[in-house]
């Protein structure tokens, strides 16, 4: 195994917890008090939002598994995923209490106790090492991603997917930077304590040729080059352009260069007027011959009727009322009652 990439070994295998005796223990109170710090760090509102975030971007990423799958950002989306689920595999917190538990209750100068061994410490500084080296992957592939999919916003592409998808890969960059800060913080605490816990001899954990680093690099919250710029490009969409102003005189002479077509003169349907005299309806049997007329026409072409003014029901009242009056030998009033219908419809 190459000693450079000893930390990434997810599969290192960890020292037994063993604790020696030890004259002086003042100093595990300091490492009890930044491990218990750190810890409760991670349980904090800031280390559950970064859970749930960690969650969301992996079920947007298998909501557009197919249709972002040749997207280079979107490729960025995925590494960014496998981080995490590398750094909820590291389980780092349980292996900081388990050291803790290991640590003595009463720690002074002059008290004695039971201390764990210096390899169960450096296991802890490489499990370190290795949390601080993901969130720097998570890091890069917020930035490769955001840089992508800002482009995209700015040409108005997939814009709801995309601003929720760039809104969670900028919340899990800054909580990934609280995160890697913090475990920096931690590491540089307890590396000057390491020599101070007791050795087993011929039981080395480190490799020959490994060296710890004397200090893990805290990540810039604000980095005008990389992150302000990629954030602020992913929320500046292209504003709708304004039409040009237009003066007055440019719009008469638009109007005068416009062609307005050749006035056409259009032939309008004259409409043959009917024209009706009650005064041709003297007798029964002119009437007689007007309804058997008008009945036909009614059936025919009940627009070009003369009664075409007469509703159904209205004409056949005033037919059976005519035919009524006639039966009971009332002509001249049949006769007369029929043409006071007529004039007052027509």
């Amino acid at each position: 195994m190459a000693s450079s990439c000893f930390w990434n070994d997810f599969e290192l295998k960890k020292p037994p917890l063993v604790t020696l005796h030890v004259s002086e223990t003042r100093f595990a109170k300091d490492v009890f008090v930044v491990i218990n710090r750190y810890l409760q760090q991670l349980s904090s509102p800031n280390g559950q939002e970064f859970n749930q975030t960690a969650a969301l971007i992996g079920r947007l990423m298998a909501r557009r598994k197919n249709s972002f799958r040749s997207m280079p950002g979107f490729r960025a989306v995925c590494k960014l995923n496998a981080t995490l689920c590398r750094l909820l595999r590291l389980d780092l917190p349980r292996e900081l209490e388990h050291f803790r538990g290991a640590l003595p209750d009463a720690c002074d100068d002059e008290v004695s106790g039971e201390m764990p061994t210096r390899n169960s410490l450096e296991f802890i500084l490489v499990r370190l090492i290795a949390f601080h080296r993901l969130h720097e992957r998570i890091h890069d592939c917020c930035v490769a991603a955001a840089k992508y999919f800002g482009q995209m916003l700015r040409n108005n592409f997939f814009m709801e997917i995309l601003t929720l998808l760039i809104a969670a890969i900028a919340k899990i960059n800054k909580l990934s930077q609280l995160q890697a800060n913090s475990c920096a913080t931690l590491y540089d605490k307890l590396l000057p304590h390491r020599f101070r816990f007791p050795h087993v001899e011929k039981h080395n954990f480190l490799p020959e040729n490994y060296e710890l680093p004397a200090k893990l690099r805290q990540i810039e919250l604000t980095q005008p080059d990389q992150t302000n710029e990629v954030m602020s490009a992913a929320i500046q969409l292209q504003a709708p352009q304004a039409p040009p102003l237009v003066t007055k005189v440019e719009k008469a002479k638009q109007l005068a260069k416009a062609d307005v077509g050749t006035v056409i003169a259009r032939q309008t349907k004259t409409t043959k007027e009917i024209t009706f005299q009650l005064d041709s309806l003297i007798t029964v049997e002119d009437v007689k011959h007007f309804i058997q007329r008008e009945s036909k026409a009614r059936k025919e072409t009940p627009n070009g009727c003369l009664t075409n003014a007469i509703q159904n029901h209205e004409w056949l009242a005033a037919k059976t009322l005519f035919e009524r009056k006639l039966k009971s030998r009332e002509s001249a009033k049949a006769l007369n009652i029929f043409r006071k219908f007529i004039g007052s419809k027509i």
